[in-house]
């Protein structure tokens, strides 16, 4: 049960501490007085998004925190397992939203992910929203209530979705290949002239550059002459390097006297040794150093050929060499596709046939549940004053042979699956979303969330207005149902109706109070005039008669 929640700064929420009793709670208050805010706050503590526009305008973040206790075994195994501490108040969840700073949830003191949280209050409370009663006109969400009744049916549903993965892999695997052989066969005579052309021209990487380089020393060839000669001629200048060696000598003969002056002679004759291999170097280099106009010629060719290459690949040298490589390799798998598909195929084939058998099984869960809860459907219905529905779900499959038809595997499995109801006796059963009136809407709902309490052992069962357009008789039967589906799960509505907050255990108040600057919304528990009173006011409006409060206390009889 949830036993306490605050709630800071979440809208007009701005500080707000209610505690909630076992049984039936109910929520009323006029509209915009905070009531659906208050659910909002609690479906954050279940694992709602977090959206920073609940921050309450001027503060930093919005904080919710709740107490639930006592616990079901299902949640404390998964906080076991998770390796959250199991307190004897029970547990707390807290929610920070901030908004320009990090999200954070705790679980016991325990920072933990929105994942998480998710496995831990899927085990504890059911939340429903005015929108879901909506989804029951929308046959896409058929399938998640489906397989909310019957708890093996998620472990399926992930074996299959893992078996899908593989075979997804696999089938992308043996279609690429079929692809790239078809790609491979069109243009091979191309690859292969190509190949030819390229291998031909015995390209290297780094050539341009070598090739650029060569051509600028034979087109400069005269000044680079000149300029190895003025070179030469100064290292062969009289005395030029005789004086250095001199300079050796005398530094050494200083050296006898002050060792210091040793590693300076050491220095001047390395010096000198390395000037002289130059100078004998620039020697050998002028007197081979040649001109040859055959060789220009040659290069020039060489480069206009490569000019040519790059223009028509749209690559550079560097990159045709690789795209040499890329072509060889292509050639070489074209000579293997047989091969390699063969083996694709038959892991398909494999991935297939483990596909087919975890969506069979799958499918088999929900048509056994499918058919557990049209049987319970009718009784459940019938409390609510439909007694004469009939309530059908209908599935649907296809369960290809051919293994390339994996538009057949969805990620939710193989089944379509449609709501069907008639209402009257000899009618025949049409699509929900086609005939029913938003009152049947709401009861079948609440029909299939009582049978996911008698199904699963949840601690909290929320309600947004799923009494929504009923009223008279019907009203007071939804209001028995709630009642009845209290003494399993606590139980906390919203409501505008005036029977069903009359048959609750508790009542609170939710109404705003406007300050000088802002509007803050309170809750209070009612005691029995205050229920009298809020009751009255539900059924004649604002003006409170005596005829309504004696209304109400006939209802809370």
């Amino acid at each position: 049960m949830l036993r306490h929640l605050i709630v800071k700064n979440f809208a007009i929420l701005e500080e707000l501490e209610v505690s909630f009793e076992d049984g039936m709670n109910v929520l009323t208050g006029e509209t915009g007085a905070g009531k659906s805010l208050l659910i909002g706050a609690i479906g954050l503590l279940l694992g709602d998004r977090a959206d920073t526009d609940v921050v309450r305008t001027g503060a930093e973040s919005a904080e919710v925190s709740g107490l639930f206790s006592p616990l079901n075994k299902a949640v404390e195994e998964v906080l076991t397992k998770q390796g959250i501490s199991l307190e004897e108040d029970g547990l707390l969840i807290k929610r920070r939203v901030s908004k320009d700073k990090g999200n954070l949830i705790k679980v016991n003191g325990e920072a933990v992910t929105l994942a998480e949280l998710r496995k831990i209050t899927r085990r504890l409370a059911d939340i429903h929203t005015q929108h879901d009663t909506k989804r029951l006109i929308n046959p896409e969400t058929y399938l998640a209530l489906l397989d909310g009744y019957d708890e093996t049916i998620s472990g399926l549903l992930e074996a299959y979705r893992t078996v899908r993965k593989d075979y997804l892999e696999a089938y992308e695997a043996h279609e690429g290949l079929l692809q790239k052989r078809q790609a491979t066969e069109e243009k091979a005579d191309l690859l292969r002239f190509q190949a030819d052309e390229l291998h031909s021209h015995e390209l290297k990487k780094g050539e341009e550059e070598e090739l650029e380089n060569r051509l600028k020393a034979l087109k400069n060839f005269d000044e680079i002459y000149r300029s190895l000669a003025k070179a030469s001629s100064a290292l062969d200048e009289k005395g030029a390097l005789e004086n250095i060696y001199e300079a050796k000598d005398a530094l050494e003969e200083a050296a006898r006297y002050d060792k210091g002056q040793l590693e300076k002679a050491q220095r001047i004759e390395s010096a000198y040794l390395e000037l002289d291999d130059i100078r004998q170097s620039l020697a050998d280099e002028l007197a081979s150093l040649d001109f040859d106009p055959g060789e220009l010629d040659r290069l020039e060719t060489r480069k206009h050929t490569l000019e040519t290459l790059k223009r028509k690949y749209q690559k550079t040298v560097d990159e045709l060499v690789d795209y040499q490589e890329e072509i060889a390799e292509t050639l070489s798998d074209a000579e293997t596709f047989d091969e390699r598909i063969t083996a694709a195929e038959k892991r398909l084939k494999a991935s297939h046939a483990d596909i087919r058998k975890k969506a069979e099984h799958l499918s088999e869960a929900r048509k056994k549940a499918a058919r557990a809860i049209e049987t319970r459907m009718e009784d459940e219905l019938s409390v609510l004053e439909l007694q004469e529905a009939a309530f059908e779900i209908r599935l649907t499959r296809e369960l290809p042979e051919d293994e390339r038809n994996r538009d057949a595997f969805r990620s939710e499995g193989i089944d379509r699956v449609d709501f069907l109801l008639s209402t009257n006796k000899g009618e025949p059963r049409k699509p929900l979303r086609q005939i029913a009136s938003g009152g049947e809407l709401s009861r079948i709902m609440l029909a299939l969330k009582t049978l996911l309490v008698k199904q699963e052992t949840l601690n909290l069962m929320v309600f947004d207005e799923i009494d929504t357009g009923v009223s008279g008789f019907v009203a007071a039967q939804v209001a028995k149902k709630m009642h009845e589906l209290a003494k399993d799960v606590q139980v906390l509505s919203i409501t505008h109706l005036p029977q069903v907050a009359a048959a609750a255990d508790t009542h609170y108040l939710i109404h705003k109070e406007s300050g000088e600057e802002r509007t803050a919304a309170h809750v209070r528990p009612l005691d029995e005039t205050g229920r009298i009173d809020e009751l009255a006011k539900m059924i004649s409006g604002d003006e409170v008669t005596e005829r309504a409060k004696a209304s109400a206390k006939d209802l809370l009889k």
